[in-house]
């Protein structure tokens, strides 16, 4: 009888014990509140989170689940402190470098951060949009005065004076890239862009040995595909066959 007593007595003990209360956890999960570890309970990380508080049981962490603060965009600056969670940055502030007028120079290279560059193939990582200058602008397109011998790539010695002021002006301007290109006149063929791209290469040649750097100059072949006078005139043919200077433009 004494037995039974007892047995009651305990079982109405444990019927009355408070359960622990719920709360909510990172993301919006369920977890219990924070407690002393009970008997039999191991706070293995020795975060001071145990049982259904703990998500992360091996992990030291935080509140409110007991898992290590997290760094969302990478960058090494805990979200707590980093004012830019979602983008990865710098110190101090864990933020990208900003870059106000977009033009992909950030604000600290950047001489003009209220307006963006424009890309010209001419001083194009400064941010400004600066125009071409007058002697350099001079020189490009058509190259007046380049002739070559009939058929053939062999330059004239009368387009030496044009194309040593192209060389000069490259020399004043060391950052500009050029495209030469070579057009002739339609009738041959596959043999118009052979010859077209010869002639290209014999000015490339000429303005290599005049200084400029090989590495500077694009030499192309375009044919007869690029007319600038459809007309059928002598005149307006002869305007089809030339060879033409053209900054090259590097694409960001």
């Amino acid at each position: 009888m004494l037995r039974i007593v007892l047995f009651a007595v305990v079982l109405g003990g444990c019927a009355h014990e408070e359960l622990p209360a719920l709360t909510a956890t990172r993301g919006g999960a369920q977890g219990v509140a924070p407690r002393a570890a009970a008997a039999g309970e191991a706070d293995y990380d020795r975060d001071g989170f145990v049982g259904m508080a703990e998500l992360c049981p091996m992990l030291a962490g935080v509140a409110p689940d007991g898992c290590p603060e997290r760094d969302r965009d990478g960058d090494g600056f805990l979200d707590s402190a980093d004012e830019c969670p979602d983008e990865p940055g710098i110190k101090p502030k864990g933020c990208p470098i900003p870059d106000l007028d977009g033009d992909r120079i950030l604000d600290p290279d950047d001489k003009c951060v209220d307006v963006p560059e424009h890309r010209n193939g001419f001083a194009d990582t400064d941010g400004c949009p600066e125009e071409l200058p007058e002697d350099l602008a001079g020189v490009l397109g058509k190259v007046p005065g380049v002739t070559f011998s009939a058929d053939r790539a062999v330059l004239k010695s009368r387009s030496h004076k044009a194309l040593d002021r192209v060389a000069r002006v490259l020399a004043k301007y060391p950052e500009v890239f050029i495209k030469v290109s070579g057009h002739t006149l339609p009738g041959k063929g596959d043999d118009d862009r052979s010859l077209s791209e010869r002639r290209a290469a014999a000015v490339k040649e000429y303005l290599v040995k005049r200084g400029v750097d090989p590495g500077r100059i694009e030499a192309r072949g375009a044919g007869s595909l690029e007319p600038v006078d459809i007309g059928t005139t002598a005149a307006g043919r002869a305007k089809n066959e030339r060879v033409e200077v053209n900054i090259r433009v590097e694409r960001w």
